[in-house]
């Protein structure tokens, strides 16, 4: 079985040696680094990463890898941590890649996971006040937000309830990150695009502020579509590579300090609505 993991970046970094990982160049259409594909190649968005993101990447490996069984999509310094083995005291902030970070992110175990869950994702953020709607309104504002509705309303209007529900959780998978079959993959991301294709030309793309917007869509969007199809989802934590020590412990307090005192009861509660029934 063919396991693609793509790196989206903009850079040479160190990346993982698993044959698994590939680097995929985001954004930047002459960019070239050994062993590298670059986003801009076969059927492609590359042009519009400064409003997509790292969600470029995500539309070529949708459009363009026909030979892998399981994709998934990470960034150059943040990756799903895939290895089985745990710590008492779970470091997840690494200054550089190391043979114990190689371990952690080993895809060994994709396979067997993907027969018991149907996608792989970062363990979610908690917000201790806000909830989706009211995080992504006070960033973005309730005009994008009504965007997403009005979209979907026109597009998918047995997701409006769905979202609803979705955007008034405390709990979010962040990043676009993500580890699934193919055909999940494939199905998934023509929803993704026809929404973000609808909402993009209902924007300024002039306009500084619609910079990443449609990448900071797609974030709440992976959610609905989760919570919507009951998707069976493995939840991992997230390792940042390249990350300052001093900001370890701060990420590590405040995850705990949210997850288990502010979110815990809005987090088992939604948990119970989505697998019920």
């Amino acid at each position: 079985m063919k396991i693609s993991i793509y790196i989206a970046t903009q850079n040479d970094y160190n990346f993982p040696k698993c044959k698994s990982y590939v680097p995929l160049i985001v954004g930047k259409p002459n960019y070239k680094i050994e062993s590298s594909i670059n986003d801009s190649v076969g059927e492609s968005i590359s042009s519009k990463n400064r409003f997509y993101c790292e969600l470029t990447g995500h539309y070529w490996i949708w459009k363009n890898d026909n030979q892998s069984d399981i994709v998934g999509l990470c960034h150059y310094r943040r990756f799903l941590w895939l290895n089985n083995i745990r710590r008492r005291i779970c470091k997840k902030n690494f200054t550089a890649l190391s043979a114990e970070v190689e371990n952690y992110l080993d895809t060994c175990n994709v396979e067997k996971i993907l027969t018991d869950y149907d996608i792989i994702l970062p363990r979610p953020y908690i917000f201790s006040a806000d909830n989706i709607k009211s995080q992504f309104v006070r960033y973005h504002g309730q005009t994008n937000y009504d965007l997403i509705i009005d979209s979907l309303q026109r597009l998918y209007p047995n997701y409006v309830e769905s979202a609803k529900l979705t955007f008034n959780q405390r709990f979010e998978y962040l990043a676009n990150l993500l580890i699934t079959r193919k055909e999940l993959f494939d199905a998934y991301s023509e929803w993704l695009f026809s929404i973000l294709q609808d909402i993009e030309n209902h924007i300024d793309l002039s306009d500084e502020r619609s910079f990443r917007l449609l990448g900071y869509i797609g974030e709440r969007l992976l959610n609905l579509y989760v919570f919507h199809n009951k998707l069976n989802v493995k939840e991992v934590p997230q390792i940042f590579i390249n990350a300052n020590d001093k900001e370890d412990l701060y990420i590590d307090l405040r995850y705990i300090k949210r997850r288990y005192f502010a979110g815990v009861l809005n987090f088992e509660e939604s948990i119970r609505k989505r697998f019920k029934g």
